[in-house]
């Protein structure tokens, strides 16, 4: 992944997602007495989308590395993205952040942040 957003969306795309901000407003007020922004619920959507674009990436490279050592050994090739996929790819990325020293800007929560402020 190069520098910046992991994925530049259309404003039609992240407006695809509006129904999503009520959900994220709700578990954000569930942790904070006070007010929460409008701008501080659509920065955390922004981030999720980020990470699910970057989840989703991932596992379809992965899924199609499987099925093509699946054909090397003259097996059928699999056409459902599952679970398992998602899960491996999602524990490898949090496993490579725990693994990380803090000071470093290597994983993509820092980068996503990092990018999220320079928006305002």
């Amino acid at each position: 992944m190069q520098g910046g957003n992991p994925v530049n969306k259309s404003n039609e795309e992240k407006n695809m997602v509006r129904y999503a901000l009520k959900p994220i407003k709700t578990i954000l007020k569930k942790h904070h007495d006070g007010e929460v922004s409008d701008e501080a619920v659509v920065y955390v959507r922004d981030i999720l989308l980020d990470f699910t674009e970057f989840l989703a990436e991932e596992s379809v490279k992965d899924f199609n590395e499987m099925n093509q050592r699946r054909q090397e050994h003259g097996l059928p090739i699999l056409k459902r993205l599952d679970r398992f996929t998602f899960k491996n790819v999602f524990e490898r990325f949090f496993k490579q952040i725990k693994d990380k020293n803090i000071g470093e800007v290597g994983n993509l929560m820092v980068l996503l942040c990092q990018d999220g402020a320079k928006d305002g």
